[in-house]
């Protein structure tokens, strides 16, 4: 099995999320949490699951929420690049593949 990896941006991007719901439901807050875990579990085990989204770029799509995860497979590891929002301007996470 690869290692996960996990860009700083995509990290704030769980916390911002969770944030939210969690003002909103701390039940809605918990169950995106947990659906964050059964996608990189589901990721790091299977990443050839889900189609590749542009390059070589990967994307789950996540169940009961608005949000993708958007990875890379390395030699050894999964990169995730980003937690996307689906109404927030398409493609933004892409500097972060040249840093």
């Amino acid at each position: 099995m690869k290692r996960l990896r996990i860009r700083s941006e995509a990290k704030e991007e769980i916390d911002a999320a969770f944030e939210w719901y969690f003002k909103r439901s701390p039940k809605a807050a918990d169950a995106f949490l947990e659906e964050i875990e059964t996608s990189l579990k589901n990721i790091v085990s299977e990443p050839h699951l889900y189609p590749i989204f542009t390059k070589n770029i990967r994307r789950r799509v996540m169940t009961g929420f608005p949000y993708s995860v958007i990875f890379r497979e390395e030699a050894g590891s999964i990169l995730v690049i980003a937690i996307a929002h689906a109404k927030r301007r398409p493609g933004y996470w892409t500097k972060r593949l040249k840093q």
